[in-house]
């Protein structure tokens, strides 16, 4: 099956570590175009790790199941989460790799990240958690332990092949 990654930058101030913070319930959010037909789905999709659907006419399972509206045909995605790594701070502006997803007559366009992130201040190692970083946000917060100010802005995705 054909292996895409996902691929993120982000600014990141006096943070390292930016990963979802709960892998196996995060919420990925992609656009889909058919590997057949070539039809882009008009939509975000949200995709679960922790979700599996069976697939028609056969015994396997994934993560998303989805049918063409063009020419019918089923696709399917899994979020290979052995391949997710943390976005660091040595990379700060840099595209570099999130995770792969597996997909079977489908394509991932687009990726966008939800809600749910975590990261470490780079001074003091402190934790952070529940990051809102969907729907364009950007987080600023305070590490009293470093007494700097952290946050990640102007995240983005790219999707390529594996």
């Amino acid at each position: 099956m054909p292996k895409f990654l996902i691929s993120v930058k982000a600014e990141l101030e006096n943070v390292t570590n930016v990963r979802p913070q709960d892998p196996d319930n995060y919420d990925w959010k992609l656009k889909f175009k058919c590997s057949s037909c070539q039809e882009e789905h008009s939509g975000w999709v949200i995709i679960n790790a922790s979700e599996q659907v069976e697939q028609s006419n056969s015994r396997g399972v994934a993560n998303l199941v989805m049918r063409c509206k063009g020419c019918k045909n089923e696709g399917t995605t899994n979020i290979l989460l052995d391949t997710l790594r943390a976005y660091d701070a040595d990379e700060n502006g840099q595209f570099a790799p999130l995770v792969q997803v597996e997909c079977r007559g489908l394509e991932p366009i687009a990726w966008e990240p939800t809600d749910g992130w975590a990261a470490e201040g780079t001074q003091s190692g402190t934790r952070f958690d529940e990051i809102p970083l969907g729907e364009g946000e950007e987080w600023a917060d305070y590490d009293e332990k470093a007494a700097l100010p952290v946050g990640v802005t102007d995240m983005e995705g790219k999707i390529g092949r594996a």
